[in-house]
């Protein structure tokens, strides 16, 4: 263990040598016993050309593109778009889909909106959950997850994170059988975290108890190439998954004084999978791969899901204003260490800690669509020895989970993971018109 640190510092103050960048290094999340990954982050390091892009980002000018584009992949045109100034882009299709969704909702007698995650977003400020705790490397070796040394080593050093991500849908107020991506409200994925070394049990769910991230995409729909984008927050950080079905999952019935009763329905999971936070000298990368449903089916493929996939991910500096149409009413509460990582930049790779605080804003660019892309790949150069690549990690995560998932209650499993009584719950949904 000893010799793969210093390789690494090695190596990464070399890099700080030849390039005067600010200092945005990665930490895994909370509880990785990788402490040397720490130096593997993806800093925005720049050569004088990217400096000068960073700076015009910075004062909200858009870099000027050639009249002409070479033909590239997906995830290039992906890397290329997420060193744009996202804010100009992101102003215009945020601010349809901003008012389409506040159109919906009306609003209580006591002020509130019917709409049960705006509701969240106006909760007195003081109430919220306590959740910047971060857990431990011991309290993670829980029930449904296993850790191991030897694959923690074998782990590529640019992998920040991984775990098992949930998405969730909640239709519209009053609607309880969604015919199309129309008639839903919101979209949102929730990410487990689990050690770097982590394997998954076979003989049991996973523990309700670990600290999870619900994070809220106002499109609705995944980006699936690089000309597409969508910008979103984390709605709560640091919350188990019970907390998550009791405040979020749940819905509920009150009544208006002008249209009488009044039903939020209940957020609905419709895929689960593994995933995996990877960084790159100018990037970071948000990879999946589906294990629920078995068969993926319309519903699946209309959020942009497919098999597996990667996006382009970056973090939003609140030191600097968004569209005026994708601002949030409150800024997440970073300590001073971690807006520090921020700099001057407006938007910087995403790191695992960046979005562990409510309010914290993303955006995920399209990149690979039925492959991992670059999220799945190491740099050249940047390989150590006896490291996997990060998609041979994450193929590993999947097995792990097909074969949990198979020996208890096949695509069910996502209800009994969530804490919730799968004979009370339908199939999980593949088409919109029945199961």
């Amino acid at each position: 263990m000893a010799t793969r640190t210093s390789t690494r510092q090695a190596a990464q103050k070399a890099k700080e040598a030849i390039a005067a960048a600010p200092d945005v290094k990665s930490r895994g999340p909370a509880g990785s016993k990788r402490k040397e990954s720490v130096d593997k982050g993806p800093a925005p390091k720049r050569g004088k050309k990217d400096d000068k892009e960073n700076q015009e980002a910075t004062e909200g000018m858009t870099p000027e593109k050639p009249d002409v584009q070479p033909v590239e992949k997906p995830e290039q045109h992906a890397e290329k778009e997420a060193e744009k100034t996202p804010d100009d882009e992101l102003e215009k299709p945020v601010e349809k889909t901003t008012e389409e969704a506040e159109k919906q909702p009306e609003s209580k007698p006591d002020g509130k909106s019917e709409d049960a995650e705006t509701k969240v977003e106006e909760k007195p400020e003081g109430t919220e959950e306590k959740h910047e705790e971060k857990p431990t490397a011991e309290a993670e070796a829980e029930a449904g997850v296993k850790t191991s040394h030897e694959r923690e080593e074998k782990v590529a050093s640019n992998v920040l994170e991984k775990g098992i991500i949930y998405f969730f849908y909640r239709p519209r107020v009053n609607v309880t059988d969604p015919q199309n991506v129309n008639e839903i409200a919101r979209s949102f994925l929730v990410l487990r975290p689990t050690p770097i070394g982590a394997t998954l049990d076979h003989e049991g769910s996973v523990k309700l108890g670990t600290k999870c991230r619900l994070m809220m995409l106002p499109k609705k729909k995944f980006p699936t190439s690089g000309k597409e984008r969508d910008m979103g927050f984390v709605e709560k950080a640091g919350q188990s998954l019970k907390s998550l079905q009791e405040s979020f999952i749940a819905g509920e019935t009150y009544d208006t004084a002008t249209q009488g009763e009044r039903s939020v329905p209940e957020a609905r999971p419709y895929a689960e999978g593994v995933y995996a936070i990877t960084s790159s000298k100018r990037t970071s990368h948000l990879a999946y791969v589906l294990t629920i449903p078995k068969t993926i089916g319309t519903i699946q493929e209309d959020f942009g899901l497919h098999s597996r996939g990667s996006w382009v991910v970056q973090s939003k500096n609140p030191k600097h204003p968004g569209p005026p149409h994708a601002q949030i009413k409150q800024e997440p509460e970073y300590p001073d260490s971690v807006r520090e990582k921020f700099g001057d930049y407006r938007w910087v790779p995403l790191q695992p800690e960046f979005i562990d605080y409510s309010n914290a804003q993303f955006l995920m660019i399209g990149a690979a669509t039925d492959s991992l892309g670059k999220a799945a790949t190491v740099e050249d150069g940047d390989e150590e020895a006896n490291e996997e690549q990060p998609g041979e990690e994450l193929e590993k995560l999947e097995k792990d989970n097909e074969e949990r998932i198979e020996a208890l209650r096949g695509d069910d499993t996502i209800y009994e993971d969530l804490g919730l009584d799968a004979k009370n719950y339908p199939a999980v949904p593949t088409t919109w018109h029945g199961h």
